[in-house]
């Protein structure tokens, strides 16, 4: 598995497991990433929770974060990262990464300092947060242009 970043000898990492999707939207082929009130842009999902699969805590995240429950979910990569996060300090991050569509609307989005954007891929692909997250963004976007070219 890639690892992105570079540790800090010395430094105390703690573990994160966590689950995020790349959602695309048919008509313009645009996709969902959330902010908040800081206005850092990241993939829309988060953290594994005690006694949770992988794709539980994908299913929860985004329920949370947007309403939303989801359809057409398929594996797209792992990655492994050494980060820095405001909110957790230093991060040793196992990401899983899915792709998919959103589904039904079940109920009223949880985290309200969360906020849904619709973007281009190409225009976004430098603005995620985290580094593991606009390497990710980065390899969809090539593998869509690839696909697109056949």
């Amino acid at each position: 598995m890639l690892k992105i970043g570079t540790k800090i000898p010395g430094v105390q990492y703690k573990k994160r497991v966590c689950a995020y999707a790349i959602i695309e939207r048919d008509e313009d082929k645009k996709i969902a990433i959330t902010t908040d009130k800081c206005d850092i842009y990241f993939f829309l999902g988060g953290g594994l929770e005690k006694n949770e699969s992988i794709e539980e805590t994908l299913k929860r995240e985004i329920i949370e974060e947007t309403g939303y429950s989801l359809k057409n979910v398929k594996l797209f990569d792992r990655i492994n990262a050494w980060c820095f996060s405001d909110k957790y300090g230093y991060l040793d991050v196992e990401a899983t990464i899915y792709t998919a569509k959103f589904d039904k609307k079940i109920i009223e989005p949880i985290e309200k300092d969360h906020k849904v954007l619709w973007v281009s891929p190409l225009e976004y692909k430098d603005k995620l947060y985290h580094e593991y997250q606009r390497y990710i963004l980065n390899k969809y976007i090539l593998k869509k242009e690839k696909y697109n070219e056949r």
